[in-house]
């Protein structure tokens, strides 16, 4: 697998530009995952889609066009851990459950070659394990390892060859 030849940083949405406006600027997200692949986009997704089926991923708020699917994946507390960073936060927290709100996004190449990128935003809820002080707060925004993109993005490799 190699990454894209390029890999535009996809539109801000308008939650994005209001946390630029907060006084504790979150860090920018990373790019997207990015995958060149010989096959067309819509086949793409539907195969993306029906991996999903065949997983039975818990998904919700499914949305599809030409070019993108976005979903959000509910998830336990130990698949949270596997695919967010959940020991960064300033304060222990014991989680026990969130979701991942996942954008693929598909663009034909030409020459029979589509562009495949993947985001994902984590969201965990739980409660403060500090007794001290905990912070009243259930809901963390929680950033990717990088683990469930690249489940995604293995997938594709078994059915689509990447580009040479």
């Amino acid at each position: 697998m190699r990454p894209c030849s390029t890999n535009p940083v996809l539109p801000v949405s308008n939650a994005e530009k209001a946390a630029r406006k907060l006084k504790d600027v979150p860090p920018p997200d990373p790019p997207p995952s990015c995958i060149e692949v010989q096959g067309q986009p819509i086949e793409i997704q539907e195969f993306l889609q029906n991996t999903a089926r065949r997983q039975a991923w818990r998904i919700g708020e499914n949305r599809a066009s030409e070019d993108t699917w976005s979903y959000v994946r509910y998830l336990d507390a130990g698949e949270l851990d596997k695919y967010a960073n959940t020991k960064v936060l300033i304060e222990p927290v014991i989680f026990s459950n969130g979701k991942a709100a996942v954008t693929i996004r598909t663009a034909d190449l030409g020459d029979g070659y589509a562009r495949v990128q993947i985001t994902s935003h984590f969201q965990g809820d739980g409660k403060s394990a500090d007794r001290a002080s905990p912070q009243p707060a259930s809901t963390w925004p929680l950033t990717s390892k990088g683990v469930l993109e690249q489940e995604l993005l293995n997938a594709l490799q078994t059915r689509f060859k990447p580009l040479k």
